[in-house]
């Protein structure tokens, strides 16, 4: 068991885990004590978190790599309610790894940790976590190497077009700001687009909001939901930004243009894949839907998706997308 020196929340959290009947319950509440004596002091619990039937979810924080040099890496996990039987999630949290911005390509490799080909291969009943973080880690030793080598190229540059003597501290801190905005615009990415939110829909102190903007692929529906968890309410919310998007590409020749789609349930089962479903009804392409939900401590039950698909329509509505649907049917008429 952990010690007075831990955090009571999660002392008390691992202890009502581990005397549950249920073995799931119980796996978790081991895994959360291995885990936090291999990283004594790094698990934080979001005011939401509770052993209910809803998703479980704790922020570690660890090295970005094994060594004593690494910055620090925060990462937020989501186990959902079958867990260990279903596979977790990973979010990374924050928007930098030590001093460069984290950006949509590795954002989205974290959070495919589980579910693609290269990541962690997932057994049922079996605990995962630490794997996922090992994972992480080895995705992120070389993303940053690749960054602080540019950065060191590009300041050996400015060294050799000459450094003034009375350059100060300050003036340091903003070479190196220019510094990783040059290696970000190496690779420049379009300005995030324009995000409509909808007003929160309130039932038993559980609140709803819905954001919708127009997208053109998946690194762009990443990229927003990364600047989305970028907001402390919304990421320390129940399920922060579960989401939906269909977009359109076209493929050539005999295939043309294709419908390409993807959702997140973000621990609420099938929460996202009714927001594709509401996507398709309304027959929306080049929209994302995220809907972000804070847990009032009062389980709703069915009504939850109501109101998830609700402040989804919301959201599409203030942002203007349904005028298109409304024009579509006009044309039908």
């Amino acid at each position: 068991m952990l010690d007075g020196d831990h955090d009571p929340a999660l002392a008390a959290l691992i202890a009502s885990l581990a005397s549950s009947p249920d073995p799931n319950a119980s796996a978790i509440g081991s895994e959360l004590e291995a885990l936090e004596a291999i990283y004594p002091g790094s698990i934080s619990l979001p005011p939401s978190s509770s052993s209910s039937s809803f998703a479980l979810r704790y922020e570690i924080s660890l090295p970005a790599w094994e060594d004593a040099t690494a910055p620090r890496l925060r990462l937020l996990v989501t186990l959902p309610p079958h867990y260990p039987d279903a596979p977790p999630a990973l979010q990374i949290m924050g928007r930098y790894v030590g001093a460069y911005a984290n950006d949509a390509g590795l954002f989205g490799e974290i959070t495919r940790t589980y579910i693609s080909a290269s990541g962690v291969g997932f057994t049922p009943g079996v605990p995962a976590v630490f794997d996922g973080l090992v994972y992480v880690q080895s995705l992120v030793e070389p993303w940053y190497a690749q960054r602080a080598a540019a950065s060191a190229e590009a300041e050996a540059a400015h060294g050799r077009a000459g450094t003034p003597a009375h350059e100060t501290h300050e003036t340091r801190g903003e070479t190196r700001e220019v510094q990783v905005l040059q290696v970000q615009a190496r690779a420049p990415r379009a300005p995030l687009p324009k995000i409509t939110s909808s007003e929160a829909i309130t039932d038993r102190k559980s609140q709803f909001v819905g954001h919708a903007c127009a997208v053109a692929d998946e690194e762009e529906v990443m990229a927003v939901v990364a600047h989305l968890l970028e907001d402390k309410r919304i990421a320390r919310a129940a399920h922060p930004t579960i989401w939906a998007y269909r977009t359109v590409r076209d493929a050539g020749g005999a295939a043309g243009r294709i419908v390409e789609s993807d959702y997140d349930d973000d621990g609420e089962t099938q929460a996202g894949s009714r927001l594709k479903h509401l996507l398709e009804v309304l027959d929306l392409t080049g929209v994302l839907v995220v809907v972000t939900r804070w847990f009032g401590g009062i389980h709703l039950g069915p009504d939850r998706f109501k109101h998830i698909n609700q402040a989804a329509r919301d959201a599409l509505e203030a942002g203007g997308f349904l005028d298109d649907v409304a024009t579509k049917k006009g044309r039908r008429k």
